[in-house]
Formats: structure tokens, C-alpha cells, sequence
């Protein structure tokens, strides 16, 4: 689960049984990386996860077991072979630290620049799938807003999840992040079409859907030639349909093909730009 600001400082409000456990070591396989982290009450709840199954039993069942009348940092290394069920055939050492005041400072500062890093995600259209969308995108680690020019309509929607009104929705493209990814499902053709040309326009987009089908492709293809841009490989249209296409039309699974697209398409475009960045710094 993605740890916010929130549900950690809703998790911490009682900071009397608390231990922050971090793979510090990953040798071969592991379900989590180097940095992962979880808290783990004395009672056995958790916030975040280290890799589950077995591994995370048994540190839960270690912090369980700790005198929590004492300040206590220690360290636990596990083979993730047979012995104890689990078959990733790794090395994990983790580290199992009491909390403290100055732990929640310093992880609070971490959340927040993890958060700062998460990819823009700019969704165009509070229709049935722009809000399906905002719903199980909310739940990841990304930067989700969903935007509509119609102001009554966005302002009246149950915003646990940012949204906005815009006028001008393609100024929206222009002053987003490098790297944004941009989904375009609105109520308006010639609104869908301002919006992918606008985005076309810039060399640093990760993730680029548009909502339709062959027809409207065709009719997007002949438009933007006429705007001057003949390459439209980066537009995603049918959006939602680069594993296969689905004939299944409710919105949430729609939305669900797109999110898989997108998630595919981020991590490409990110690995495609370290390796840009690693080359470059070689030069």
C-alpha cells in the first residue's frame, strides 16, 4: 500500500508501541527492494510492507515479542529459501528499530519527497471513466488530477481525490511536470483533439491515451497532418488496448485496461530516461 501523510500520521498518533523495520541488505531475489519500509505495532498491525508472507511473519512476530519498556535496535537477517516457506531464494537483512520522535521527523520528510517524485498523472474529462480512473488511481503512488472546463460539474464531484476546474484545460498540458503522463476521456471531440495536439507538442510526455476508436484515430490522424504533425505513434488510441482489446464497455474496466497501459508505458518511458542520464553523464 502507498504510505501517505495521513495514514501515517493517523498510524503514529499513539506512538507508544511502534517499531520501524527497513530491508537494509538484498542479496539474489527478494519481493522488496533495498529501503523498504513498514511500522509494526505491538499488537501486530501494520502500515506499508516489506515483501509479505513469510518473511514479514516472522519480523512481525518479533517486534511482538520485544519489552517495549525498553529502547531497542537490532537486526534480522533471513534466507527466503524452503526453511521458512517462501521460495524467492533470496537474502533479506532488516533492521528493527524502536520508534521515536525523531524517526517520525525524519520518515515524515521521506514521505514527502517520495510523494513529490510520484509521476503527474493529468486525467481530462470527469465523465463516467475520468472519475472511474480517479478512484483506483488514487490508491497508487502518482499525482493524480482530474480536470473538466465544466465548473458546477467538477466542483460537485466527492473529492478525496483533486480535481479542477480549468477554462482553458489545455494550459494544463503546458505548465505540467516533465514526464507527466495525460489521459484524455472528455465529453467533447474537438476538446479531446486541442488536448492530444497539445501534448504532442512536447518530447518529454511518458504516458499519452486518448479515449475512441478507429474512426476517430482516423479522423485525429487527418486533423493533426493538417496541424503540421505527421507522427502520432505516442498517442494511445483506442486508449486501453495495447495488451489486447477488450469488448467489455462498463467503465471500470476500461479503466482498468488504461491504467495497465499507462503503468506499462511509465515504467518504459522511466527506464528509457535513466538510461538517457546515464549516457549522457559518460560523455
Amino acid at each position: 500500500m502507498t504510505i501517505t501523510r495521513s495514514t501515517f500520521l493517523d498510524f503514529t498518533s499513539n506512538p507508544a508501541e511502534i517499531a520501524f523495520c527497513e530491508i537494509l541488505r538484498s542479496e539474489g531475489s527478494s519481493p522488496r527492494e533495498v529501503g523498504a519500509w513498514m511500522l509494526i505495532k505491538g499488537s501486530g498491525k501494520i502500515l506499508g510492507t516489506i515483501g509479505g508472507g513469510q518473511l514479514e511473519y516472522k519480523v512481525v512476530e518479533k517486534v511482538k515479542k520485544q519489552d517495549w519498556k525498553l529502547t531497542f535496535e537490532l537486526n534480522m537477517e533471513t534466507k527466503l529459501g524452503p526453511e521458512i516457506g517462501q521460495c524467492c531464494g533470496g537474502k533479506i537483512l532488516v533492521s528493527i528499530t524502536r520508534f521515536s520522535s525523531e524517526l517520525k521527523a525524519n520518515l515524515l520528510s521521506r514521505i514527502d519527497e517520495e510523494a513529490s517524485n510520484y509521476p503527474e498523472i493529468l486525467i481530462f474529462g470527469a465523465g463516467n471513466i475520468g472519475i472511474s480512473l480517479a478512484n483506483q488511481l488514487h490508491h497508487l503512488p502518482l499525482r493524480v488530477t482530474l480536470i473538466d472546463n465544466r465548473k458546477k460539474h467538477i466542483l460537485s464531484l466527492n473529492r478525496y481525490y483533486k480535481t479542477k476546474f480549468s477554462l482553458i484545460p489545455e494550459q494544463e498540458i503546458r505548465d505540467a511536470s516533465p514526464n507527466s503522463a495525460f489521459i484524455i476521456v472528455t465529453h467533447d471531440h474537438g476538446l479531446d483533439f486541442m488536448l492530444c495536439y497539445e501534448a504532442l507538442l512536447r518530447n518529454d510526455i511518458a504516458y499519452l491515451g486518448m479515449i475512441g476508436s478507429k474512426s476517430k484515430k482516423a479522423v485525429l490522424v487527418h486533423w493533426l497532418n493538417k496541424k503540421g504533425i505527421t507522427d502520432v505513434s505516442r498517442v494511445k488510441i483506442p486508449i486501453g488496448n495495447t495488451f489486447f482489446e477488450s469488448k467489455d464497455k462498463r467503465p471500470e474496466i476500461i479503466s482498468g485496461h488504461i491504467i495497465s497501459e499507462m503503468l506499462f508505458n511509465l515504467e518504459m518511458h522511466e527506464s528509457h530516461y535513466r538510461i538517457q542520464n546515464r549516457e549522457f553523464s559518460q560523455k
